[in-house]
């Protein structure tokens, strides 16, 4: 009978040992399961903002270069008013007024692309100086002299040309 007693004590241990590692394997089982899921969420996230910090910097990166070509089609139009008032003061001082019109004329076509993106105080300036050249070339009878230094302060003012 002792023996008996013995053979069923070790027996009932036996069983709580095995119960006790059921339940140790089923919640290591279910924590490994919880943390899987946090673990692909997080990897999710990170994917996610990976993601948007890819679009933000290729965004970033198209902008800047669309502004470079504006920059660039705006660095040409300047130069293009600089030839302008150029060819204008050379057609003066041959005295040859009907050229000096109509590359002037030039002149203001380019002048009415690009004064948009330029500062407002250049802006002031170059306009003025149309303003005046365009008068004195409409006038009956041209004076020479005053176009020549209007047309060398105009190609001071387009020179120092702010951009916005």
């Amino acid at each position: 009978m002792r023996q008996l007693k013995l053979v069923l004590v070790i027996g009932l241990l036996s069983l709580f040992s095995l119960t006790a590692c059921e339940e140790v394997t089923k919640t290591a089982t279910e924590k490994s399961s919880e943390v899987a899921e946090q673990t692909k969420d997080a990897a999710d996230k990170a994917k996610d903002t990976a993601t948007d910090v890819a679009d933000k910097a290729k965004d970033t990166a198209t902008d800047a270069k669309n502004k470079a070509v504006d920059l660039v089609a705006l660095k040409d139009s300047v130069t293009g008013m600089q030839t302008g008032v150029t060819q204008t003061l050379t057609a003066v001082k041959a005295g040859d007024f009907a050229k000096a019109k109509d590359e002037f004329g030039k002149l203001q076509e380019s002048w009415t692309t690009i004064k948009d993106n330029i500062k407002p105080e250049s802006v002031t300036s170059i306009q003025s100086g149309l303003d005046t050249v365009k008068a004195s070339l409409e006038a009956s009878q041209p004076d020479k002299a005053k176009l020549i230094t209007q047309l060398e302060g105009l190609v001071k003012s387009v020179g120092g040309i702010a951009l916005k």
